[in-house]
């Protein structure tokens, strides 16, 4: 072996990177290095091995290794030098990337191809690290500045320029105060310099202005990244646009305080402010004043107009109390129809009061909602600190109790509390609890009222009534409950029992032979619109085995005209099933000839009050005259109320009315005694419907 020889077999062994002798496509030797790497306890292992042995099946590019191998060992036939990127395969069956240099030499007369690797994990990593920094860099949807130690700016990101709307020329060389949007002082930019430079990092939020001069809200970080030396430091800043962001939290902040129709303080709100209000009032020594205001009639709306209808009418009442009330006072919806007003510091009881008229006087005005023209009134109850109450509670529910009394005084005014209303609101509280269980125990009873042919003096029909008898109370009236039922919500399932045992009385009447009388029930607006009236009634009639006929039901004339269109088309598909309809109380709403030409009604109630003084007082004789001549021109039966005095019926037959109840025939009595009262009338009652 020459000395040349012996000089490349040291460098060849020593050799920190693996090394290789290529012969015939075929590794014919290689040095430790190569052995270590690989996981090889020693060289003989790999020795005669194809270099596509040591390679996964396919390289990074997809091609075979043994056809790439084969094909870059190829070119090395007419000599030169060769370096390239390749997979290897460790013992263990892990790969890694290694950098190739091939170089052809002379070994003892012979060609062969001199093979060195180097592995290249860690600046692939790098650069993978690199590339995903730049990906990153350019792909991020946040903002990034990179700017040198004084301040200007030497790089932006895509997101920069589409948050900023400056394009990247237009930003580096200049600084960020480009940006400035005159939100913040001078002390604001200082105190940011001052932690950045003694943390290296602020974070927080800062207004900025686009190019286009709009405003924006941006949460930033900025951090000094250190050079080798103080005036080669750079400073990045990442941010994002959170101003779409900051107008939903305080979106959602609004919300939780305040009423999302009317954007009134809620309840929440209302008791923190009456809180404060409460303890300024009692550290300084002043008064206070909580005015609890309930629409009347809003439900009527509601259930007839619909909720739309209704939602406008509250946004109108919003806003309207706004103009009544003054800035510093609190205005409040709790919910529902329920409005609460905080006047802080009233000077006396005259000035709470002024006010309270002054809202009553908003509220009666009429509101137009679309082509409908409704009118609602307010009840206001007044509670006063510290006379009636020392805290959120007790103030607002004498409020309360008081405004149910400014009620029961005939609405649309207002009562400041008093100890016996505490009583009253108490009372009622438990009333309704008492009549919820009442409708679930069966403590309610059915009353009938006959209803007489005016022509034969003979039995032709009847009104199913309520009655309650409370265990403790006695017998309660229709007026002081039916109320409760609509206010709590039970007058649907109230409604189905008295329509149940309605059917139960007309089923016991036919077994009798009396299956001509028809039995009118009366029906509020919420079971109209609400309560699947026509599927009820139907279910109850097939339930008894009864024609429609013998039903019928009977709204209000203020009931039926809030809404005529809408009454004409529920009530037409009633009628159309064979159920007759009529008009209760007429004459004391404000029907239009024009509408009442197209209810699909059957009959025209007279209301008791102008049938009590009929005989008497001229006014209420044509009143009463009018209507029944306005019936028979519409060919609707005509029914009077209230009937008390022989006179009184002599004069309705006279002037053509066909039917009439009251006090005069019969009084309301209960189911039993209707069925033994009718018997005993006459055996010549109707057998079959007029």
């Amino acid at each position: 072996m020459t000395t040349c020889e012996e000089r490349f077999r040291r460098l060849f062994d020593q050799s920190p990177d693996p090394t290789w002798i290529i012969e015939d496509n075929r590794f014919i030797d290689c040095n430790e290095a190569a052995v270590r790497l690989l996981g090889y306890t020693s060289k003989e292992g790999l020795l005669r091995s194809h270099p596509s042995d040591l390679s996964p099946e396919f390289q990074p590019d997809g091609e075979r290794s043994l056809m790439k191998a084969e094909r870059i060992l190829g070119t090395m036939v007419g000599g030169g030098f060769r370096r390239f990127e390749w997979t290897h395969r460790k013992a263990d069956g892990t790969t890694f990337p290694a950098e190739v240099t091939l170089t052809p030499m002379s070994l003892d007369g012979r060609t062969v191809i001199h093979c060195a690797w180097r592995d290249i994990s860690a600046r692939k990593a790098d650069e993978a690290a690199l590339q995903l920094a730049a990906s990153v860099y350019r792909n991020t949807i946040e903002g990034i500045v990179i700017t040198d130690s004084e301040g200007t700016i030497v790089s932006v990101n895509p997101a920069f320029s589409e948050i900023t709307g400056f394009r990247a020329e237009e930003a580096i060389g200049q600084t960020p105060r480009i940006l400035k949007s005159d939100r913040h002082d001078e002390t604001f930019y200082k105190q940011l310099w001052t932690r950045l430079l003694d943390t290296g990092q602020w974070q927080g939020e800062i207004w900025n202005r686009r190019k286009n001069g709009e405003v924006y809200l941006q949460h930033q970080t900025i951090t000094r990244i250190p050079g080798p030396h103080p005036a080669a430091a750079q400073f990045v800043a990442i941010f994002n646009d959170i101003t779409e962001l900051r107008r939903k939290d305080e979106r959602i902040q609004h919300l939780a305080f305040h009423d999302a129709l009317t954007e009134l303080p809620n309840r929440l709100l209302l008791t923190d402010r009456l809180e404060h209000g409460i303890a300024v009032a009692e550290r300084e020594r002043q008064r206070l004043a909580v005015l609890f205001l309930d629409l009347d009639q809003f439900k009527v709306v509601n259930d007839t107009l619909g909720h739309d209808h209704g939602d406008a009418l509250l946004q109108v009442m919003g806003d309207r109390l706004r103009t009544a009330v003054r800035g510093c006072d609190t205005l409040s919806r709790l919910g529902g129809d329920e409005f609460v007003v905080v006047l802080t510091d009233p000077e006396n009881e005259a000035e709470v009061a002024a006010v309270a008229e002054r809202i009553i006087e908003a509220v009666n005005r009429p509101v137009d909602l679309g082509p409908v023209r409704v009118h609602v009134s307010g009840s206001i109850g007044i509670a006063l600190f510290p006379d009636d109450g020392m805290n959120v509670v007790s103030l607002m529910k004498n409020a309360d109790a008081a405004m149910y009394a400014a009620k029961a005084a005939g609405k649309s005014t207002f009562r400041f509390f008093n100890a016996a209303m505490t009583y009253r609101a108490e009372e009622r509280l438990q009333l309704v609890s008492d009549l919820r269980l009442a409708i679930d125990k069966q403590q309610l009873e059915l009353f009938v009222q006959p209803k007489i042919s005016l022509a034969t003096r003979l039995p032709c029909g009847a009104e199913a009534l309520v009655r309650w008898r409370h265990p403790e109370r006695g017998l309660i009236s229709p007026a002081d409950f039916i109320p409760l039922a609509e206010e709590a919500g039970l007058i649907i399932s109230l409604g189905e029992w008295v329509l149940d045992q309605s059917c139960r009385t007309l089923a016991q009447l036919r077994k009798q032979g009396f299956g001509g009388m028809r039995m009118a029930i009366n029906v509020s607006a919420t079971q109209l619109h609400e309560g699947c009236l026509e599927d009820t009634i139907r279910a109850m009639l097939d339930a008894y085995g009864l024609e429609p006929a013998t039903m019928e039901i009977e709204l209000t004339e203020s009931m039926v005209m809030n809404d005529p269109d809408r009454a004409i088309r529920l009530l037409g598909k009633l009628r159309a099933s064979g159920i007759t309809i009529a008009v209760d109380d007429f004459g004391t709403g404000y029907s239009s000839l024009a509408y009442l030409k197209r209810l699909p009604i059957d009959t025209l109630k007279i209301d008791r009050t102008f049938v009590l003084d009929a005989d008497n007082n001229e006014d209420d004789a044509q009143i009463c005259r009018t209507i029944i001549a306005l019936g028979n021109s519409l060919r609707l039966s005509v029914v009077a109320e209230g009937v008390e005095t022989a006179r009184q019926a002599d004069c309705l037959a006279e002037w053509g009315c066909q039917t009439a109840q009251g006090y005069f025939f019969a009084r309301p009595m209960p189911a039993a005694e209707f069925l033994t009262w009718v018997t005993g009338q006459s055996a010549c009652l109707p057998q079959a419907l007029p």
